[in-house]
């Protein structure tokens, strides 16, 4: 089986393969003819829409049709929105997105790639929050991630494969709704993230607003377009954008037979102050990179917005470097990702680090303005995962009986209420009372090596454990309503490539331990979520599991649990 990588991105989404020394895009979708030509032809739209008969319809099949009722950009919405409504009817986001995996999942089976698992990539600026939603997501179509790791990393490492070179590589990711710019080093096949910064909200989306907003300007009757109408027009936008990557102008047509003419410097002029925003993590990222000092070697640019020729051209004037050649803008990252794989596989000699984008910490009180503040961060920005940290905290008042433990994610130098500032967590926690100053809550936090948090109080006087939370805790979600949810994608999806009945995998023979591990993911964080009928036949699993290791030839055992629990792979 090859190593997977799976690019899940705002406008567009990529999955490719690690087989035989080398990373490479796998065809996951078939787009119409002059966008195949543009360079779209290993690219599945992150679209969904409900086809006339009610079934579910993804990718090229749903952006072409305006007809369809449908939902774009979900991405964009799994760190700050519960639900979405479409026809009438409300999902959670997670659902949504679960849709898209397992369109990118049967894509891949219908051209022969077994999708069970695979690394898939988030931005760097993404939340603590989109990250476990991005896994859930993948789960939701029986995808097992081990790992998630950032886009500018996977980006380095597809670029890394094709340079032997020890340097420092900035990486500026602009796709269709988020920005990333990371400065990472590479030495001796090891990528190191040195620096990030980004903007969640800021890409080829941004871009296309911005152009229909100026080509309806001068049209009166733009305003009583119909949804199709407008659909269509956002539609040829896009289009053209790309076209003039290449093109000095370009021909729109546009509803009720109307056509506008936009040339590449026109263009430039209306973009001119998006552009002017993508420049201002790049120059923090470069000045905390020479802080460390850290030169600067290599530029790679990566995402559809980073195919226009005004970004490029600032890009160079402010780094003072040509980009690199031989990255294709487009499937780099899932390249990146599948690479990563191959890495956790063992098919791979390299290895990489990634570092915190945000800082984390905790709301504290201010005596002096009763105001709740930003704790000094117990984990900082550009910390190195995997990462832990502790700091000590006294309650307000004596004999307190309870706090709310609350974690907090973004800069610990603006007021709580920032909008860098984001709250994602919080928790009644009972107390000893004591007095104040013979009292102390010990507050721990850990990012484990695929970027999700872990938190855990402690009497500091007794050492008691006050409250420890695993990934599921900071989902937001009861687990039993992951499962109901997760059932709805899987029907959903019933008869697609891909989702159906898997073979049983070939399973390398395991230590006693991962056997241990495996049962313990079983008994605590599927069975006591699952109906009683499929708790009971986990339950039997297990316990043949159990026997088998007792015997020393457990592999069999071992791979019918796998394969059971991988259709709750959301849950763990």
């Amino acid at each position: 089986m090859s190593s997977i990588g799976i690019d899940f991105g705002t406008t567009n989404s990529v999955l490719a393969q690690f087989v035989g020394g080398r990373a490479e895009a796998v065809p996951i979708d078939a787009p119409p003819g002059e966008w195949a030509e543009l360079g779209f032809d290993r690219v599945l739209p992150s679209v969904y829409a409900r086809g006339e008969d009610g079934g579910p319809r993804f990718g090229w099949a749903a952006k072409a049709n305006q007809r369809l009722d449908r939902f774009e950009a979900v991405k964009r919405l799994l760190a700050t929105e519960e639900t979405v409504t479409m026809g009438g009817e409300t999902f959670i986001v997670e659902e949504i997105a679960g849709l898209l995996f397992g369109a990118i999942k049967q894509g891949a089976a219908e051209r022969g790639v077994d999708v069970r698992k695979a690394v898939v990539t988030v931005p760097a600026n993404s939340r603590g929050l989109a990250r476990l939603r991005t896994r859930i997501c993948a789960g939701f179509a029986e995808i097992e991630v081990p790992i998630l790791i950032n886009e500018p990393t996977a980006a380095a490492m597809a670029y890394g494969l094709r340079s032997s070179a020890d340097q420092n590589v900035l990486v500026i990711d602009w796709g269709g709704g988020t920005l990333d710019v990371t400065l990472l080093s590479i030495a001796e096949d090891v990528f190191v993230e040195q620096a990030s910064k980004g903007v969640g909200r800021l890409g080829g989306i941004d871009i296309d607003r911005l152009v229909y907003q100026k080509l309806t300007e001068d049209m009166p009757d733009a305003s009583s377009w119909t949804s199709e109408e407008v659909i269509t027009a956002l539609l040829a936008i896009e289009l053209a954008k790309v076209r003039l990557s290449a093109a000095e102008e370009v021909s729109v047509e546009l509803p009720r037979g109307q056509r506008r003419e936009i040339t590449r410097r026109r263009f430039n002029e209306w973009i001119g102050a998006l552009v002017d925003r993508l420049l201002v993590p790049v120059r923090t990222v470069i000045a905390e990179g020479e802080a460390m000092g850290s030169t600067l070697d290599q530029v790679v640019l990566v995402g559809g917005s980073c195919n226009i020729p005004l970004v490029r051209e600032r890009v160079s004037d402010l780094t003072g470097r040509e980009p690199a050649r031989g990255v294709n803008p487009m499937t780099a990252i899932a390249e990146g990702a599948a690479i990563a794989a191959a890495i956790l596989d063992g098919a791979h000699d390299a290895d990489f680090f990634v570092t915190t984008e945000h800082a984390l910490g905790t709301s504290v009180l201010n005596p002096a303005t009763g105001t709740l503040e930003f704790s000094e961060a117990i984990l900082k920005r550009n910390q190195k995962l995997p990462a832990s940290g502790t700091q000590t905290f006294v309650p307000v008042v004596d004999h307190q009986e309870g706090v709310e433990l609350e974690v907090w994610e973004g800069d610990e130098t603006k007021p709580l209420g920032d909008e860098e500032n984001v709250r994602l967590a919080g928790w009644e926690v009972a107390l000893v009372p004591r007095l104040r100053d013979e009292a102390r809550i010990d507050l721990t936090y850990t990012y484990d090596v695929s970027g999700l948090l872990h938190v855990r109080a402690v009497d500091g006087v007794d050492g008691r454990i006050l409250f420890e939370g695993d990934v599921q805790s900071l989902s937001g979600r009861d687990p039993r309503m992951l499962v109901a949810a997760g059932e709805k994608v899987r029907n959903a999806l019933a008869g697609t490539p891909g989702l159906d009945d898997h073979p049983a995998a070939d399973v390398p023979r395991e230590l006693p331990s991962d056997v241990r591990e495996i049962v313990e993911r079983a008994r605590r964080k599927v069975i006591p979520f699952v109906p009683d009928d499929e708790a009971a036949s986990l339950g039997a699993l297990v316990e043949a599991l159990e026997v088998a290791a007792m015997d020393g030839d457990y592999v069999a055992a071992r791979g019918a649990l796998e394969d059971a629990l991988r259709r709750h792979a959301y849950l763990f």
